[in-house]
């Protein structure tokens, strides 16, 4: 086993142990510093994810997006890549892919320079470096829209000093990690 998936199983571990934990507080820190952060004010659309149980809650900043710009959220495909679709109404997500809740794949949106993406990993370090869940989906996506602003998120215990990385793995421009932006 390699560095990278010691550390996965490791912080999967930690996941377990944690999951009766309540990060509620620390999640709603890190969404009221996003949406006070100039960079959700100015963008048009937001691209992020439906938060699964060991990610941030970011559900309240998904809710402020569509009401007051626009929302896209990711489907994951067979063939290694993600696609964004427009979201309308969060109850219209379903379980797709690794029991991941997705949205209708009815609008098909790309960024733009005005929009922004918060992506989820398994852990982040203070320079943008992160550790995604192993399949290359989010790494091929900014490998091919590059450029525009990155934001990723974790919570505290994903915080990390050093994380093992390879040529193809890519960073974020920053994190934000407990209301705290890095």
């Amino acid at each position: 086993m390699d560095a990278k998936q010691a550390l996965r199983t490791e912080l999967r571990r930690q996941a377990k142990r944690l999951a009766a934990s309540d990060f509620s507080h620390e999640d709603a820190m890190s969404c009221d510093a996003l949406l006070q952060s100039s960079a959700y004010k100015q963008a048009t659309m937001l691209f992020a994810y439906a938060p699964m149980e060991d990610e941030v809650n970011i559900t309240a900043l998904l809710e402020h997006a569509i009401a007051n710009k626009a929302l896209a959220l990711p489907v994951c495909k067979e063939d290694g890549i993600i696609t964004f679709f427009r979201v309308e109404n969060l109850a219209s997500l379903t379980a797709g892919r690794y029991g991941i809740l997705e949205p209708k794949q009815e609008l098909q949106v790309e960024p733009t320079m005005h929009d922004l993406l918060v992506i989820p990993g398994l852990a982040y370090t203070r320079n943008g470096r992160r550790l995604g869940r192993g399949k290359g989906y989010y790494d091929r996506y900014l490998a091919s829209n590059p450029g525009f602003f990155t934001i990723g998120i974790c919570r505290s215990h994903q915080l990390l000093e050093d994380i093992p990385t390879d040529a193809w793995d890519k960073s974020v421009r920053t994190v934000l990690c407990a209301g705290v932006f890095y």
